[in-house]
């Protein structure tokens, strides 16, 4: 236990002091001024994809009038008909509106997040503990401690850890269930139900991995205690699973009714409703962008207009429309699944060169290859070697529990192997968690049999796992693995959210301070002023970086461009003459591995 606080308090301490170094990540805005919105207004019309109970812990505590919030606003207006302004308006409300320090609501929102980041290790080291042993529980907790993924998305105003804690629980709860059946374990795997499919809209996820855990322990052999009955037989534990499934789900469905206060609408007025014209026009036209790209081949759609009058939805689509005109689910999360579903029928992405709008099976199992510490690798190999050699044949490895644990991470991993949105690690972040147990796991079977072999390589395994991670301090978003090239070789390979989230800003800030003879252009991806960080430029063609102020000199020329848009295949089209003077020539400088600088003629 000392062993495993340690080595959180150190992951704390990591992932806090890297981000002091960084300004808000693109979508950070608009998730803390939802939050904020939700908790202080009881307004959920912006961001409707990501329901509120993580959001209700990122404001906890704040006071209403440190993010004032003007309802005449045409901006205020337009979250009901335009879902995609949603970043335009967080960025101004943060970042222009009198009085607001957006620095100091980021770190505390931030603050708020590390705590669950924290209680993730927590229950990593629980799980592994439980499984395995101390020693279990000490290796899972140092692989999961020192994690740059981790270290990078912890503190971030954002629900992918939190989906990976829930989806942990829910697991460690199914796990509990199966082995003896009472009222209290049941009503805990309900409760971590209800927190899945509200943290994020992939933890529905969760409703076929509970179906999935508890028909296959229906299905073993092997008595199923619940309460004071013992079921022997098939007939009897498919029924009690039968009943613990559907009490489960409608725990779920009365959760995520609370979540927004048993209330449909979307605010206090009756009368707000969202226009759900563009939202449907957008999945009209994601679905057939989707299908009709070809690739890289049609990247502009031609036909819009005429495609989208035409256009017949989807069952899924139906569907939703459907529990909408019956309400039966709240407004905010109907139309949060409804935007999912769109943009989920592909999106632009890049691997290894490649462009691609509907992505491949294979991105995300690379994506880890590349992204995961190459000493995590190596004590994965080793862990597989472990148990498959000695666990499995002096019986070490039980069968429920096994089956309890591998459940989440298979399912998760094929779904997210299905999906065509392939932009970044962090979407299959809820499976690290079972990646680390499985080494700790493989630890203390190794432990039992050979403890001074496995003890050296334990200790080198984390020497190795903390020199690699705390090489890349403290640009930990960029980070990928020694084999991979870091994130200079990690440009060719990924792009979007794997090595750039708008991050670097004040990285970019000093670099002016140093070099002011130079003029400085900016073509940058982000939803942060680069103005609040006194940065003077001049804004290029898809920069997303608002109105620059200050007009040409006869100062050497440098374009500080965001990895993001190296990497993307439209801005490509949009300026070739640019890209093809820059993509030819060394950056003069890399900034927090997300910002190059090139000299331009």
């Amino acid at each position: 236990m000392v062993a495993c606080a340690l080595l959180l308090a150190l992951f704390a301490a990591t992932s806090w002091r890297a981000s002091l170094t960084k300004c808000a990540t693109i979508d950070e805005p608009g998730y803390l001024v939802s939050a904020w919105i939700m908790t202080h207004d009881d307004d959920f019309r912006l961001d409707c994809e990501n329901p509120p109970p993580w959001k209700y812990f990122v404001a906890v505590g704040t006071r209403q009038d440190a993010l004032p919030i003007d309802p005449r606003s045409r901006g205020w207006a337009q979250l009901l008909r335009q879902f995609d302004y949603e970043e335009v308006y967080a960025s101004n409300v943060l970042y222009r509106t009198p009085g607001v320090n957006p620095d100091a609501l980021i770190r505390a929102g931030r603050a708020r997040m590390l705590v669950l980041g924290v209680a993730l290790g927590v229950v990593i080291g629980w799980f592994a503990r439980r499984l395995g042993g101390p020693v279990a529980a000490v290796v899972a907790v140092a692989a999961f401690g020192l994690d740059p993924n981790f270290l990078a998305h912890a503190m971030r105003i954002k629900n992918d850890v939190a989906a990976a804690l829930a989806l942990l629980l829910l697991s460690a709860g199914i796990w509990l269930l199966g082995e003896r059946g009472t009222v209290w374990r049941w009503l805990v795997v309900s409760l971590f139900l209800g927190l899945a499919v509200t943290v994020k809209m992939s933890g529905i996820l969760g409703i076929a991995i509970l179906a999935a855990a508890l028909l296959v322990r229906s299905l073993i052999n092997q008595p199923w205690p619940i309460g004071r009955w013992l079921a022997k037989t098939r007939r009897q534990r498919l029924a009690a699973g039968m009943g613990m499934f559907l009490g489960s789900l409608l725990c779920a469905w009365i959760f995520i009714w609370a979540s927004y206060g048993f209330r449909y609408n979307l605010s206090r007025d009756p009368a707000v409703q969202f226009d759900l014209r563009h939202t449907l026009e957008q999945s009209a036209y994601e679905d057939f962008f989707a299908r009709t790209s070809g690739g890289t081949q049609q990247l502009q759609y031609l036909d819009y207009d005429r495609d989208v009058r035409n256009w017949r939805p989807p069952v899924g689509v139906r569907l939703i429309l459907w529990a909408m005109n019956h309400r039966l689910l709240p407004a905010s999360y109907l139309n949060g699944l409804l935007i999912t579903y769109g943009m989920s029928a592909g999106r632009l992405t890049f691997l290894c060169g490649q462009f691609s709008v509907t992505g491949w099976w294979y991105y995300f199992p690379l994506a880890m290859l590349f992204k995961t510490p190459l000493t995590t690798l190596v004590g994965l190999a080793l862990a597989a070697l472990v148990v498959v050699s000695r666990g499995l044949r002096t019986g070490a490895v039980k069968m429920w529990p096994v089956i309890a644990t591998a459940i989440t991470p298979v399912l998760y991993m094929l779904a997210a192997m299905h999906t065509h949105v392939n932009i970044g690690l962090r979407h299959v972040l809820p499976v690290y968690p079972y990646l680390f147990i499985f080494m700790g796991v493989a630890a203390a079977i190794a432990w039992r049999q050979m403890p001074r072999i496995t003890a050296a390589a334990i200790v080198l395994l984390i020497v190795g796992l903390a020199a690699e991670t705390y090489a890349a301090y403290p640009d930990f978003i960029p980070f990928f693995n020694v084999a991979a090239g870091g994130a200079r070789g990690g440009l060719g390979l990924l792009g979007d959210s794997n090595i750039d989230m708008g991050q670097d800003l004040p990285a970019l800030a000093a670099w002016q301070r140093q070099n002011p003879d130079r003029q400085l252009y900016l073509l940058y991806w982000g939803t942060a002023d680069p103005r609040h960080y006194d940065i003077h430029y001049i804004n290029m063609y898809q920069s997303t970086a608002p109105r620059d102020q200050i007009t040409p000199s006869g100062m050497p020329k440098v374009v500080a461009i965001s990895a993001a848009v190296l990497s993307n295949y439209k801005a490509r089209q949009a300026d070739p003459l640019l890209f093809n003077a820059v993509l030819g020539q060394q950056p003069i400088a890399v900034l927090g591995g997300s910002i190059y600088l090139f000299a331009l003629p």
